[in-house]
């Protein structure tokens, strides 16, 4: 063999060695950050994951390897290290998708792009009913919100009480970033509120006399007494005839409220002997808070009452769910007598 024939033999060896390494590497360098990586259990294409706050990237490996079939980590420390992952891990809520590799996960989480949550605050009795419903939705944990819509300095420190901290939550529907905190919530509910109350409603809280918790108190027992929004403003007009005239409202929903039982289809004597605050047939004047989270609409049904010169009301002897209105107290009685003889005849006990 030929020198010239050994040169070309080893230069060949050499270049399918490099070759061997350049396709092993490349295969190395795509199955660890460009082959796809992110599959679901449940076979959908996308998956909201959070990371909570205060995490590290050992905490986001092992939530994602118990919360995904995901299970690359080699290409993912490499990058985290590259990316100086370590340091900038921001808490939130990251849409995650099907087939997504190493190099998309981690620039992900280096990027900071976090989906936000739509939090509905629904009807509730209590302003711990709201906190049971969206603390799933968000990092805020259940504990600390109701902890702190106990507490008294807190409260007070927003101009609120416990008797009307529900007045913070006025249904709607909101965005929020996942990792808002207790905290975080409650305040930017209290920006949401002090929205709602413009200088316009303030300005016509103010000309009944009322300050908008009261408002949202009065509205609160108006959403318990009809759903019909077209009479809302009138049973409005009876409560504040009632107040200026100094009579207890006597509202049913509240003497419920009183008692704990919601479930009550009628009123009878011994309900309206219950020791409350919340019982308006002993005590003269609203409640010392909300009975439930108001509607916008039960919010504005006050506002712009219906001025009229009705003392009384009650339901009309159907299933209509709306009422009849009285001027005398004796005119009042007939209709109470009506609707008391058709719960009788409809067995409604």
């Amino acid at each position: 063999m030929t020198k010239k024939n050994t040169k070309t033999k080893g230069l060949r060896i050499i270049g399918i060695f490099l070759g061997v390494l350049l396709v092993s590497g490349s295969w190395i360098i795509y199955s660890f950050f460009f082959k796809p990586s992110v599959y679901f259990t449940n076979g959908s294409d996308s998956y909201l994951f959070a990371i909570p706050t205060g995490s590290n990237i050992s905490n986001v490996i092992e939530k994602l390897q118990k919360e995904t079939q995901w299970n690359s980590t080699t290409g993912f420390m490499i990058l985290s290290k590259v990316l100086d992952l370590e340091n900038h891990i921001y808490p939130g809520l990251y849409k995650l998708s099907a087939n997504m590799n190493n190099k998309d996960l981690a620039l992900l989480f280096r990027s900071g792009k976090r989906e936000t949550v739509d939090v509905v605050i629904r009807f509730g009795r209590y302003a711990q009913d709201i906190a049971r419903a969206i603390a799933p939705k968000l990092e805020a944990d259940y504990d600390e919100l109701t902890a702190l819509l106990q507490n008294n300095s807190f409260l007070d420190s927003l101009g609120f009480t416990k008797e009307t901290a529900i007045c913070l939550f006025l249904p709607d529907t909101y965005e929020f970033k996942w990792n808002t905190n207790a905290i975080e919530f409650i305040q930017r509910m209290h920006k949401e509120y002090n929205t709602f109350w413009n200088n316009e409603r303030l300005q016509k809280a103010q000309s009944i006399g009322f300050t908008p918790q009261q408002i949202m108190t009065l509205a609160s027992i108006i959403n318990q007494e009809t759903n019909k929004n077209d009479e809302k403003p009138k049973i409005a007009g009876v409560y504040i005839n009632r107040l200026k005239q100094n009579m207890p409202l006597q509202a049913d929903p509240t003497v419920k409220y009183a008692v704990g039982d919601f479930s009550l289809k009628r009123i009878y004597h011994g309900h309206l002997q219950v020791n409350s605050p919340y019982n308006t047939y002993r005590n003269i004047g609203l409640p010392p808070g909300p009975i439930c989270t108001p509607q916008k609409s039960d919010i504005e049904a006050v506002l712009n009452y219906e001025k009229h010169s009705y003392l009384f009301f009650c339901a009309r002897p159907d299933y209509s769910g709306y009422h009849n209105f009285a001027k005398t107290y004796n005119e009042h009685l007939q209709f109470a007598g009506a609707y008391s003889k058709w719960l009788n005849q409809e067995q409604i006990r």
